[in-house]
C-alpha cells in the first residue's frame, strides 16, 4: 500500500457489515496504524483531500458485535466525515452497457458524451442502474432514453469490475443488444452524437475499459444467452 506523507493514514477494518471504529476527540472516527490488533488483509485505497485510507479485512475468530453495523453510520452524528465518505465509496457503483447491433447485424452503436468524464469520448449506450432496478431494465431504460431506440437484449457478455480514477469502484453489466428501431433520437444534455460502427472500428475507438472487455468476450464467444 502506498502510504501519504502529507495527509493521515487510517484504516478502515471492516467485516461482515461491521466497521472498527475507535474514538478520538470525543467522535468516532477510523483507526491509525498501530491501532489495530487484528492480522489484516488490505484490499484497496481511497484517496481523499483530507486523508488516504486503507481498506483492510481483519482475520477474527468471531463475529465482531461490538463494533458498528456499517448501515447505521448514515444516521450517527457523532461520526467524522471521513467515515461517512469512505463508506459511501466503498459501495460499488452499478452500470450496465451494450453493444448493440444494427438490425442489418453488420454494426454497432457508439455513442459520444456531451458532459461528465467521458465527455467528447466514443462509448457504448449505457449508465447507471437505479434504485430496485435490474441491470437488463436499466439496459433497455438507458438506451431508450439515450437514444430512442428499442432493442432487445441477446445475452450478458459479463460482469466486470474496475476503478475510475476515484474512491469508487464500478461493476458494469455489459450486453449484447439488437436493435429492433433505427431512427435515432438522441438525448442532447447528455449524448452529443451517436453512430454505427463495424466492430473492428468500435474497438479502436473504444477507451472505456468495460466497452473493451465487452467486445473481448464477444470475440471469444463466451456469455450468457438471455431469454
Amino acid at each position: 500500500m502506498t502510504l501519504a506523507a502529507d495527509r493521515p493514514v487510517l484504516l478502515y477494518v471492516e467485516s461482515d457489515g461491521m466497521v472498527l471504529l475507535v474514538e478520538r476527540n470525543g467522535r468516532l472516527t477510523f483507526p491509525r496504524e498501530g491501532e489495530v490488533a487484528h492480522e489484516l488483509e488490505f484490499r484497496g485505497e481511497m484517496d481523499f483531500p483530507e486523508a488516504k485510507v486503507l481498506f483492510a479485512v481483519p482475520r477474527l475468530h468471531e463475529w465482531p458485535r461490538d463494533w458498528t453495523f456499517k448501515d447505521d453510520v448514515p444516521a450517527m452524528t457523532n461520526v467524522e466525515t471521513i467515515v461517512h465518505r469512505a463508506i459511501n465509496a466503498s459501495l460499488v457503483r452499478e452500470v450496465v452497457g451494450a453493444l448493440c447491433y444494427h438490425p442489418d447485424g453488420e454494426r454497432i452503436l457508439l455513442v459520444k458524451a456531451s458532459r461528465g468524464f467521458t465527455k467528447g469520448m466514443w462509448n457504448i449506450p449505457g449508465g447507471f442502474v437505479t434504485y430496485a432496478e435490474a441491470p437488463e431494465q436499466g439496459m433497455l431504460r438507458e438506451m431508450k432514453e439515450e437514444t430512442g431506440l428499442e432493442i432487445r437484449l441477446e445475452k450478458l457478455l459479463g460482469v466486470f469490475t474496475q476503478k475510475f480514477g476515484s474512491p469508487y469502484y464500478m461493476r458494469g453489466h455489459m450486453y449484447l443488444a439488437r436493435a429492433l428501431t433505427t431512427a435515432l433520437e438522441l438525448q442532447k444534455d447528455e449524448i452529443a452524437e451517436a453512430q454505427w460502427f463495424a466492430l473492428a472500428d468500435a474497438n479502436r475507438l473504444l477507451l472505456n475499459p468495460f466497452g473493451r472487455k465487452a467486445i473481448q468476450a464477444l470475440e471469444r464467444g463466451v456469455g450468457l444467452p438471455l431469454e
